[in-house]
């Protein structure tokens, strides 16, 4: 049985979950930004170790996981019929290893999720807010490789989708027999987006195969639900994905399965993949 780690909110003390070691690695990386606000305690030892103490003592696992990560992206890149170097200079990867431990691992990994984090991918819009203004990215010399694009169309940059009429919300509403809320929880949408985890992998490496490079990033998404659970639209946000085949494949994936019913006519909602 391998060891297990409990995380704590540093200001409250309140237990936050309990990680294997796999886990904890992945909780680490997808809260790198946050990460100085939980403690960490391990096995049965009774005082809490702030995050750099911990970060030190537990520095293998981070470096394992960022070894598991470099052999998965060579299979991918193994994979692609498209001629490249046969290895990287030793130089490289050593440079590689050190930034990894130095950074606690650079990349970020979608699968394992915690409860509180539901609440920070998704952002409800079926009310009016504020919209926080983007920073400016600064200019780049060259323009970046973007995944293979196809002819734009209307539904890439808005909503499309027919909305259902009265009579058919009603008579779907009507075969609900218990737990109809009014609308979806944060913690409702993360589950119904994690049914689409495994096409997302499908995706990536169909496409990745096809020849398309630089697929990695963060797959921001604006999506409108029908209170009868049909997925209307799903519009990329960032010019990286919008009006690709690889936006595409996960579109036609999340349109293809229907949400939950909740009792409103619709609602609207971001979210998104790290990839």
């Amino acid at each position: 049985m391998g060891t297990y780690f409990k995380v704590y909110h540093k200001r409250s003390r309140e237990l936050v979950a309990t990680f294997n070691e796999k886990q904890i690695v992945d909780f680490c990386i997808s809260n790198k930004e946050s990460i100085k606000k939980y403690i960490f305690e391990t096995g049965g030892q009774k005082d809490s170790m702030e995050w750099e103490v911990f970060a030190l003592k537990y520095a293998p696992l981070f470096v394992q996981k960022a070894k598991e990560r470099e052999e998965k992206e060579r299979q991918v890149s193994d994979s692609v019929a498209i001629e490249e170097p046969s290895k990287l200079p030793w130089l490289l990867l050593a440079g590689v290893a050190g930034l990894m431990v130095a950074i606690v691992a650079g990349a970020l990994v979608y699968y394992y999720m915690t409860r509180d984090d539901a609440v920070r991918r998704v952002h409800d819009l079926s009310a009016p807010t504020e919209e926080t203004p983007k920073p400016v990215e600064p200019a780049s010399a060259a323009a970046p490789i973007l995944p293979a694009k196809r002819d734009p169309a209307p539904g890439d940059t808005a909503f499309t989708g027919k909305a259902p009429d009265d009579k058919t919300l009603s008579a779907a509403w009507g075969k609900v027999k218990k737990g109809l809320t009014a609308s979806l929880s944060p913690a409702d949408i993360k589950d119904e987006m994690d049914k689409y985890l495994p096409a997302l992998e499908t995706c990536f490496k169909e496409r990745a195969q096809a020849g398309d490079r630089n697929l990695r990033g963060t797959v921001n998404m604006k999506i409108r639900v029908a209170g009868n659970g049909a997925v209307l639209d799903v519009l990329f946000t960032d010019d990286k994905y919008r009006s690709t085949l690889f936006s595409d494949c996960i579109g036609n994936a999340i349109k293809g399965r229907s949400f939950r019913p909740f009792k409103s006519k619709e609602q609207i909602f971001t979210y998104y993949y790290e990839l």
